[in-house]
């Protein structure tokens, strides 16, 4: 999306940052959120595109429906995936490259890790569930910022047997990193080393900690300001909906 050639001097030195300050890794972000995309900078997108996208395709599904009923069920899916590709259409954000510094990268004490994945905090799946719920319940506000929200929470650039073995569903929508936690079986004694160095206990790193870490991003600011009002419901009644929502039978999966 991005004309790399125009990019800080060091954004191709690799992903290795730890010896970077934080005021350093917040310059380089800096410098990426400035060049923007062809013009457009991160607030733009984020206050004006994913908002009036998500607007457009769920209007233009309804409109579908209404005139052609039998496409309600493929309307369903297509509402689904139209929340989907605006939530992994991250390239905005600085920490989406392996090449510039990473927000959260995994850490277990002791151990040398081949960090090669990046992956969400919240599966995709359920950010589809949480932005659809807010607009069957004609709150369109609470959908567009929880797509929003969710489109900031920074990506973790783990392994790629973390990866394999991070629980299906967060738990806790109240702890973005929830999923990460030493809680599940499969996560061990993983821990997430923050952009400055610290050691964050995903168990103990909740929502108000993450806004108040990308409010440290000037171009992020207005945009996590904007997120006052923000709501989720609880994970079971996420859950139901999702459930009720992918149920098609042996063919085909929700993502």
């Amino acid at each position: 999306m991005f004309d790399d050639e125009l990019g800080p001097q060091n954004e191709n030195e690799g992903s290795d940052f730890i010896a970077a300050t934080a005021t350093d890794v917040r310059t380089i972000w800096s410098a990426w959120l400035e060049r923007g995309w062809h013009g457009v900078k991160v607030a733009e997108w984020a206050g004006l595109y994913l908002p009036a996208k998500l607007d457009a395709d769920i209007r233009f599904l309804n409109l579908l429906v209404d005139k052609v009923p039998d496409f309600a069920r493929v309307a369903q899916r297509m509402r689904r995936e139209a929340v989907g590709d605006l939530i992994r259409d991250q390239h905005l954000l600085p920490w989406t490259s392996k090449a510039r510094p990473q927000f959260f990268s995994e850490h277990r004490d002791g151990h040398q890790l081949e960090l090669k994945d990046r992956e969400h905090a919240f599966p995709v799946s359920q950010v589809k569930s949480l932005v659809l719920m807010a607009l069957e319940e004609g709150d369109i506000e609470q959908a567009r910022n929880r797509l929003v929200y969710c489109w900031l929470i920074p990506t973790v650039h783990c392994t790629n047997q973390t990866h394999r073995a991070l629980p299906s569903r967060c738990e806790n929508f109240d702890r973005p990193f929830d999923r990460y936690s030493s809680r599940h079986e499969k996560m061990g004694d993983l821990s997430l080393r923050r952009f400055d160095g610290t050691i964050i206990d995903p168990d103990a790193y909740s929502r108000s900690h993450l806004l108040e870490d990308l409010r440290t991003i000037d171009q992020l600011k207005p945009i996590v300001d904007g997120l006052e009002g923000l709501t989720f419901p609880a994970p079971e009644e996420e859950a139901r909906y999702t459930s009720a929502m992918t149920k098609r039978g042996s063919s085909g999966r929700d993502n």
